[in-house]
């Protein structure tokens, strides 16, 4: 409804019809209906109204300033939300308007002509919920610029000149409708005004409309190629039927046309959504094949060496940390200052130990190579160790290869039927939604599908010169009459004057979230590392990992293990899929002897559901508003352990709060009903404030052990 070119023509010619001696009857419900639905548009009417009575009816301009200040003062009151206030307004106006300016008026034919605008107004309010209610084919916002056109071509016939304005107007809303793909609006427009100007207005060229009306219907640049063909051709012959003059401008209109035809149509072809649904389609499998292939490498990089490789490198580490760091006298202004990095440094220690020339990038490290007070001991040591990581091949490489070919066909086999079982969203349901949103009126500037699956869909939308607040519910619910488990409408950004959205499954569930961790008494690094994002439209994931140990070895044990989570849940297959390849990773390499668990959940927002992973890892709680919990016990032995991993599935309600914590947190606690009816006790504080008090509530009590402590609290809050 915010066709701008449109909207100053009709306001421009349709203000005109007050000089047939019927008052603003015919404008009263144009302007009304186009302001109230947005209310920019009032800015747009105002000064064409006003230009085309200055030019052709100056006598009834002063009335037409009354009328529009009563339109934009009650717009300012009342907004024009309430339809029946409104339909009262109409009458109201209309009345006045044809009796004012004609006091001898008939009271009977002023009533007549008032009930006549209402009735316009109630037509055009009637037509633009049919895209709501899934009647598109039969209403739609095209009758009402049809009814919108004739009313401006009415008006057009008051202007005496020496060449034919309403001709003009007829012919540029002929090419509209046509190129608009309204064929039935353009065929009735065109010989409905044909007829009415060539038998009332006499007006001869008048057979041009439906000609513009045919030609338009050509795809592409065929439309005005044939156009320009059909006046040159008549202008050439020199036909008596078509004066020159007419000819001439009708060409320019067709240029004209072209150069504005973005402006005021929804240019996008059913085929070129086809081909862009396809060509989506296509991205996406390479997507995940790039995304699938990424983690592979990511994997390969991490873990391509042996277990004894490993194994002593990790042994050499602790030495180094036991013989110097430990009795060192800077120790703690080292470990608050260089935190999870001490790993590393020292695992390049020992690893270029030999190696005189070894450059180091990394300007802390080279910091902590200089201001360290063993490392000349500490190189020395490190070139022992180094000597002893030269291990001569084993007799079990060959079982271990054979074990990860099987796994990585067992891995390869569960990604095959995880993307076998994905269906997509019938191309006709996008080609429909999108349809419904131009026969509401909206100008819709942008429309691409970029995910077609059945419960994981995303539309990108853009529409010109409304607001989201306007067009959100609006949205969803022609997008209801075509997707069968429903949308939602989200925001996205507003770029110069125009509103893009994302279209997504339903999202009947928010979360707030809050996260906290607490390193072991005596360490400056926390052993455990946590994991919280949006995996898609509607789904959220969260994951504690604890390392096994303490420090900063446990920290990268955990923090590597939420590495691979995190870039696998960024392919398009399944968590349950993703995590069950991911552990079938795990499981068949040779070189791990320290294991992280991993205590992993998918909310979905949709559905209301929580899938609970656990690997190892500690007891989680929902607890409920009523003062009831659940609670989710660990069933399973740390990732990579275990060849098979099982979900545990919960629902959720308004204002559940769910509590992830690692064994540090439940470790601390002595009395486990205390703990739940503390928590119990906060439910109502924000999930932030929420998962501080529990670590404060774990650090203060009575310890059973002591170790690293991580909590993450989700708060479900309906939308």
């Amino acid at each position: 409804m915010n066709k701008y070119i449109n909207i100053i023509i009709i306001s421009f010619f349709s203000v005109l019809t007050c000089k047939y001696k019927i008052g603003f009857t015919v404008f009263v419900p144009i302007a009304c209906f186009l302001a109230f639905h947005n209310g920019k548009n009032i800015l747009l009417i105002i000064p064409s109204s006003l230009l085309g009575l200055l030019w052709f009816g100056r006598e009834n301009i002063y009335y037409l300033a009354g009328l529009l200040a009563v339109i934009l003062i009650y717009m300012l009151i009342t907004h024009g939300q309430n339809h029946y206030i409104n339909l009262l307004f109409i009458f109201v106006a209309s009345f006045l308007s044809a009796i004012i300016p004609e006091p001898g008026f008939e009271f009977v034919f002023t009533i007549f002509f008032a009930l006549v605008s209402t009735v316009i107004y109630a037509y055009f309010c009637y037509n633009i919920q049919g895209p709501l209610s899934n009647q598109n084919k039969t209403r739609n916002f095209a009758y009402n610029e049809t009814i919108m056109a004739i009313a401006a071509v009415t008006g057009a016939t008051t202007i005496i000149a020496t060449i034919p304005v309403a001709l003009f107007v007829a012919v540029y809303f002929a090419m509209y409708l046509s190129q608009n793909r309204y064929y039935f609006h353009s065929v009735f427009f065109s010989l409905s005004t044909m007829f009415f100007l060539r038998f009332v207005f006499s007006v001869e060229e008048s057979v041009l409309i439906p000609f513009a009306s045919a030609f338009y219907i050509l795809p592409s640049i065929y439309a005005p190629l044939s156009l320009i063909s059909f006046c040159l051709l008549g202008w050439l012959s020199a036909t008596p039927h078509f004066a020159p003059l007419t000819l001439q401008i009708v060409i320019g209109f067709a240029i004209a046309f072209e150069v504005i035809k973005r402006m005021v149509i929804n240019i996008y072809e059913g085929d070129d959504l086809a081909v862009g649904v396809y060509q989506r389609s296509l991205e996406n499998i390479n997507h995940e094949v790039i995304a699938f292939a990424s983690f592979l490498d990511l994997f390969s990089r991490s873990f391509a060496t042996p277990k004894e490789y490993n194994q002593k490198l990790s042994e050499g580490i602790n030495n180094l940390t036991h013989f110097y760091c430990e009795s060192c006298y800077v120790r703690n202004e080292c470990y608050s200052k260089n935190k999870g990095k001490l790993y590393t440094y020292f695992k390049n220690l020992i690893l270029y130990a030999k190696r005189s020339n070894h450059e180091y990038n990394d300007l802390e490290e080279l910091a902590f190579i200089k201001n360290c007070p063993y490392i000349v001991e500490m190189r020395k040591s490190s070139i022992l160790i180094n000597e002893k990581l030269n291990l001569s091949a084993t007799s079990s490489k060959s079982n271990a290869l054979i074990a990860q070919i099987n796994g990585i066909s067992n891995v390869l086999r569960q990604y095959s039927v995880d993307n076998s079982l994905k269906n997509e969203i019938n191309i006709s349901v996008f080609e429909k939604i999108y349809q419904g949103l131009c026969d509401y009126g909206f100008n819709v500037c942008y429309f691409q599908p970029k995910k077609m699956l059945i419960n994981d869909f995303l539309i990108e939308v853009g529409i010109k010169g409304e607001q989201y607040n306007n067009i959100k519910l609006i949205i969803e619910m022609i997008c209801n009459n075509y997707i069968d488990q429903s949308a939602s409408c989200l925001f996205k950004n507003v770029a110069r004057g125009k509103t893009y959205v994302n279209i997504v499954p339903k999202i009947n569930y928010e979360v707030e979230y809050g996260y906290g961790s607490i390193a072991q008494e005596g360490n400056s690094v926390c052993g455990d590392n946590y994991l919280i994002k949006n995996l898609s439209n509607t789904k959220l994931i969260a994951a504690i990992s604890d390392g096994m140990g303490k420090g900063f070895v446990a920290n990268q044990e955990s923090s590597s293990t939420l590495k691979l989570v995190d870039e696998i849940t960024n392919t398009e297959i399944s968590t349950e899929t993703a995590l069950q390849i991911l552990n079938t990773f795990f499981y068949i390499q040779d070189y791990l002897e320290k294991y992280s668990t991993l205590d992993f959940l998918q909310l979905d927002r949709a559905q209301g559901s929580v899938l609970f992973y656990k690997m190892g890892a500690a007891s989680s709680y929902i607890f409920h508003k009523d003062g009831s919990f659940e609670r989710i016990i660990n069933e399973g032995l740390p990732f990579g352990i275990e060849e098979i991993i099982e979900a545990q599935k919960r629902e959720v309600m308004d204002e559940d709060v769910i509590v992830m914590a690692s064994d540090g947190v439940f470790g601390s606690v002595v009395d486990e009903k205390d703990f739940e009816t503390f928590v119990s006790g906060i439910m109502h504080l924000s999930p932030q404030k929420i998962t501080y008090e529990i670590l404060n509530y774990a650090r203060k009590r009575k310890s059973k052990k002591s170790d690293d402590m991580s909590v993450i609290v989700l708060k479900i809050i309906a939308a």
